[in-house]
């Protein structure tokens, strides 16, 4: 009887997806670990930001949205900077995100990443990065988007155009 408890309670877990943000274990690979998953395709969310070029200790902002109409709604988001523009590369995420509003909260992967802090539908998200005190490279804001939990509908890479160091 209590193994069959445990193991209800751990299905009820791993469907039930992460309303106050992304776990720790999503970081470096960006994959929120719902299960189980109907995501196929393009990713339709973007990445907006307001500048190609960053130095040491720069500000930049950013939306994340996606499409117009009812597609367009999602209700949790992982994002981070880092050198990679692929969904198949692990990474450290860089530089910290800064001045967030009440619906963001930096993700506890340091302060490089940022997440949801409850699964409330949002069509965006506006944030500000602050640049790492030395050059890091070209550098690219990636999200992982989640539009629903259960089953969960969840987006990898959504990148920004290249930023690289002025």
């Amino acid at each position: 009887m209590i193994r069959l408890t445990l193991v209800s309670l751990c299905m009820v877990c791993s469907t039930m997806g992460f309303p106050n943000g992304a776990p720790d274990l999503a970081c470096k690979g960006m994959k929120p670990g719902h299960l189980p998953t109907t995501t196929s395709g393009t990713n339709p969310f973007m990445l907006n930001i307001s500048s190609t070029t960053y130095k040491p200790g720069d500000t930049v902002t950013g939306e994340l949205y996606g499409p117009a109409g009812s597609d367009g709604m999602f209700k949790g988001f992982l994002i981070e900077v880092g050198t990679q523009n692929s969904v198949d590369q692990e990474e450290e995420a860089v530089g910290e995100f800064v001045s967030l509003d009440s619906s963001i909260q930096k993700h506890v992967c340091g302060n490089a990443a940022i997440t949801h802090i409850n699964n409330k539908e949002k069509t965006r998200v506006s944030f500000s990065w602050k640049a790492p005190q030395e050059t890091a490279g070209t550098l690219y804001f990636r999200a992982t988007v989640v539009q629903k939990f259960f089953p969960s509908k969840y987006w990898l890479g959504a990148f920004s155009v290249a930023i690289t160091p002025a």
